[in-house]
Parts: structure tokens; C-alpha cells; sequence
């Protein structure tokens, strides 16, 4: 995506409907360079938090007649950012030029001679009835869809019936929830069959996604005892047939899975999550911050040629370390006569994707004492050893190699806490069916309980909401230990895929029992 920093710019971005995942590839990239971000309301939390970090965070979400900022103030805003010369994101859920008013968003600023640009979103008419097992076309019984705006002022509540009767297409209609008696009786009265299938899906694609089915004439009935509530989608038509064999996402309830690690560097684990069946859930505790050409850094760099060993107890010392050294002008060259150790797979796939290096150690099990153990046996008086790591690592690894030979302790990178995440953590865990709570290093312990309130806090949550924890490993599962968090699983393979693995062993266990 070409970086509009010569001048003021707006990126009109469809949020999708709910699901982190329903993001696309380019708005994501929009919101990596926002310095200003406008976004509505049921937005993923996790999509705000990929903006970067000195970025203007604006709130403009409409709900009923409950306006943060009405709609022309909206525009002017994004044009007032704009015209200052900033990059703008202005995030819609769904899709902006569906029922999003981003038409009149872009025509504002095409008329003041602000460039902008509408990066499509994947709309909730589509998504909301997928996610329920609802395809909204079927070759055997629907060839059309009609999308409606069900939100109506009430001077304004004018639909067709007639003709929408008639139609033989799928019937959707959005934001409708508060006039379903209107959509309902109207559709009868203009003599829709009343056992036409029916199905109201609240809360769509999100982890709170429930759904009831009935027919026109007793979907408010089947909805008030399910207690659906707004958002929700309405779908109307034979499709809503092909729900009991197609609704994959509602199974998947009870599978949850909270992911803490850094807002930026989850994307990984999320995706192997969903490739194993798992839903993941984004709720970032920690925040990696790099440090860039500090003294420190600039002198280890330069003095490469003296060091033997290149060591790194994970991925982010890989990049950040990597990174430094690009930015500083650094000569490849001044990597030819070092070896390279790593922590664990992970690690060593950072190497080679960010250096094109292989790495000369990889220790069997994936901890620090096995990397200064194994590594400490590799090394002589006469050897040099370089490590790049987190300012907030422990120094057990430092006290092994110290031992053999000099050892450099670079600080290459921080990682903060977030601690503002309570209530969102509060929310999902009460909301979402997260069964799992893995904790991928000690500083996601130390993150979630910071953010909880404190230790006692952090367990009472936990136990409130039925979760069950998970340790990658015995570093972090004794720091959940220090903390008060006792782990109910702990990986055999000290790495995400084997955090997963546990996680699968044991609900089979309980499908066994």
C-alpha cells in the first residue's frame, strides 16, 4: 500500500462484521500508518489496538438515538484531519458503502478536495448468516438475496411489502431488531406463507453470536425466550434450512481460546489456533517496544567482529536486533565469522526468515537452561558471547554462559504491561465461552495480572469464569505459581503448536469420559 505522508489522507475501512479475522489485508495495512483513528462502535477491540501507538484514537459509535458525534461533525472531523495533513483511518463495522453512510462520508470530503480512498469490508449481511450455518444464496432454493436496512425513523417506516413478498430471493435485513414486529407482520400481511423459515442471529460473528430459528409467524416468540438482543440480523427464506448441518461457528462455543501476547504478534498463533479447530479471542496484555540504536545497541553492532556467538531466546530478539542493525548501516559481512544459537524452532525460523541464517544450536527442550546448559558445554575461555533479549528477562541464562566465557547483556527490547485491559478482559471472559487461558511466557502472567488487579483478582476471574490455564512451559508455569495462578495444563513441547496440542489432548479427554 503506497504511505501517504506528503499529505492529508483518508482511508474509509470496512471493519467486517465482529471477527478479528474477517479484517482485510489492506486495512490492516491502512491502520498500521494511521495517525488519526475515528472508529464506530462494536469495533474489535483488537483491530484499535494494531493502530500505532502515538496514533489519535477518536470515538464517533452511534447506537439508537445515542450519538457520541452526530454524523455531519463526523465529516467535518474527518475532513479537519485531513486538511491538517495527518493520515486518517475512519474504521466502519462491516462494510462502509453498506447502510455505513460512508457514501456520504467520501462525497464530504470529494467536494473539499481531500484524497481519500474506500477499502471494501466484508458486510454482516454475508457474514452474519455464514457464521449462523445460513449460505444467503442456495442453488435448490434461493438464487438472489435482498439486503434492507430494518432501522427506521418512524415517519420513515416505508417497506414494500407487497412487492418484498413476491420476491423469491433470500430477505435480510440489518439493524432491524427493534422493528422485527413491523418486518414480520408486514411480510404476513402482504402474504408471505407463514411457515416461511426464519432466523434472527444476535451479536453476529462475535463470541457473544447466538441465533434463533422459527418460522415468520413465531420468530419474535422464538427470539424473546432465546433473549436475543441488538445487534441482529434477520434472514428470511428456505436457506435458513440448511442451518442444522451448516453452523460450524456456534460448535465451536466452548472451544475459546484468550490470546494475551502482543496485539501485533498474534496473528501466528491465532491462525494455528483456527487451523486446529480452536476460536481464538484477542486480549493483549503485553506490548513489545523496541529499543532503537540506543549506545548499547550501536557498540554491540559495531563490535561484532569481536564476538563468537550471536545467542537469541526469541523471535522479537531476532527482529528487533535485526532491524537495529539494517537501520545502523550494518555490513552483512560482519555476521561471516559467527554462530548462532537459539532458544527453540521458533526462534530459529525468525533466523533464517530474517537473516537467512541457520542457527548452529537449538537446544532439545525449549527453556533457558537447556539453551545455557547446552550452549555452556559449546564454549571455551577464549569465546565471546553476544545476547540480545528482553530488558525484563531473568539472568539465569546470563549466570550460565558467564561462567565459560564474557557474555554482553544487550537490552534490545521492552515489553510493558497493559494495564487498562480489565474490563475488556472482565467482559470476555464472562461473554465470550473462553475455556482456555494460555499463558505463552512469564510476562503474559505478569501482564494478565496487572491488568486484573492483582493477584487475587487475577484468580478469582479465573476460577468465576470457569477457565482452565495453560503454561507453555516450567518458566512461566512457576512464575503463574509465584503469582498465585496454579496451571491446570502445562505443554509437553515448550511452544505455541505444543500449547495447542494440550489444549486438543484434553478435550478429547473430556469427549472420552
Amino acid at each position: 500500500m503506497q504511505n501517504k505522508q506528503s499529505r492529508g489522507y483518508v482511508w474509509l475501512v470496512g471493519a467486517g462484521p465482529g471477527d478479528f479475522g474477517l479484517i482485510t489485508l489492506k486495512g490492516l495495512e491502512a491502520i498500521a500508518q494511521a495517525e488519526v483513528l475515528v472508529y464506530d462502535r462494536l469495533i474489535n477491540s483488537n483491530l484499535i489496538d494494531r493502530a500505532p501507538a502515538d496514533c489519535e484514537k477518536i470515538y464517533v459509535g452511534k447506537q439508537a438515538a445515542n450519538h457520541a458525534l452526530p454524523q455531519p461533525q463526523i465529516n467535518e472531523l474527518l475532513y479537519q484531519k485531513a486538511a491538517a495533513g495527518k493520515r486518517v483511518v475512519r474504521l466502519k463495522g462491516g462494510d462502509p458503502y453498506v447502510f455505513g453512510r460512508g457514501g456520504e462520508e467520501g462525497l464530504y470530503l470529494a467536494e473539499r478536495g481531500i484524497p481519500f480512498e474506500e477499502v471494501p469490508g466484508i458486510t454482516s449481511s454475508i457474514a452474519g448468516p455464514a457464521y449462523a450455518g445460513i449460505p444467503v444464496t442456495h442453488r435448490e432454493c434461493a438464487s438472489s438475496f435482498h439486503v434492507f436496512t430494518g432501522n427506521f425513523k418512524d415517519e420513515e417506516r416505508g417497506l414494500d411489502f407487497a412487492n418484498l413478498a413476491r420476491l423469491e430471493g433470500t430477505l435480510i435485513f440489518l439493524m432491524g431488531f427493534a422493528n422485527l414486529n413491523y418486518i414480520t407482520q408486514g411480510l404476513l400481511a402482504a402474504g408471505k406463507p407463514a411457515d416461511t423459515p426464519a432466523a434472527v442471529i444476535s451479536q453476529a460473528t462475535t463470541p457473544r453470536q447466538r441465533t434463533a430459528v422459527g418460522t415468520l409467524a413465531d420468530i419474535e416468540e422464538r427470539c424473546a425466550a432465546a433473549k436475543l438482543s441488538s445487534p441482529a440480523i434477520t434472514v428470511i427464506g428456505e436457506v435458513v434450512n440448511c442451518r442444522p448441518q451448516l453452523n460450524f461457528f456456534e460448535r465451536q462455543q466452548g472451544r475459546g481460546v484468550l490470546v494475551l501476547r502482543d496485539a501485533r504478534q498474534s496473528e501466528i498463533f491465532i491462525r494455528k489456533l483456527q487451523a486446529r479447530g480452536l476460536t481464538p479471542y484477542c486480549c493483549p496484555v503485553i506490548e513489545i517496544v523496541d529499543r532503537w540504536l540506543t549506545p548499547e545497541i550501536w557498540a554491540a553492532i559495531e563490535g561484532l567482529p569481536k564476538y563468537s556467538w550471536l545467542v537469541f531466546t526469541s523471535p522479537n530478539g531476532v527482529r528487533c536486533f535485526m532491524d537495529n542493525f539494517y537501520s545502523g548501516g550494518g555490513d552483512w559481512r560482519a555476521f561471516g565469522h559467527l554462530k548462532f544459537a537459539v532458544i527453540g524452532r521458533a526462534t530459529a525460523q525468525a533466523l533464517r526468515e530474517r537473516a537467512g541464517f541457520d542457527a548452529d544450536f537449538v537446544p532439545q527442550k525449549q527453556v533457558s537452561d537447556a539453551l545455557g546448559q547446552g550452549l555452556a558445554e559449546r564454549l571455551t575461555p577464549a569465546d565471546n558471547v553476544l545476547l540480545p533479549r528482553s530488558a525484563i528477562a531473568d539472568n539465569r541464562l546470563l549466570e550460565i554462559l558467564s561462567a565459560k566465557c564474557p557474555v554482553t547483556d544487550l537490552k534490545i527490547y521492552d515489553t510493558r504491561f497493559c494495564t487498562d485491559k480489565e474490563e475488556q478482559l472482565r467482559e470476555q471472559l464472562a461473554k465470550a465461552n473462553i475455556r482456555y487461558v494460555p499463558f505463552t511466557s512469564a510476562s503474559t502472567v505478569d501482564g494478565f495480572v496487572q491488568a486484573c488487579g492483582g493477584p487475587e483478582a487475577a484468580a478469582s476471574l479465573l476460577t468465576e469464569n470457569a477457565c482452565q490455564t495453560v503454561a507453555i512451559g516450567p518458566v512461566t508455569a512457576g512464575r503463574m505459581r509465584q503469582l498465585g495462578l496454579e496451571p491446570d495444563l502445562q505443554a509437553a513441547e515448550h511452544s505455541l503448536d505444543g500449547v495447542i496440542e494440550v489444549i486438543l489432548q484434553d478435550l478429547e479427554g473430556e469427549k472420552n469420559d
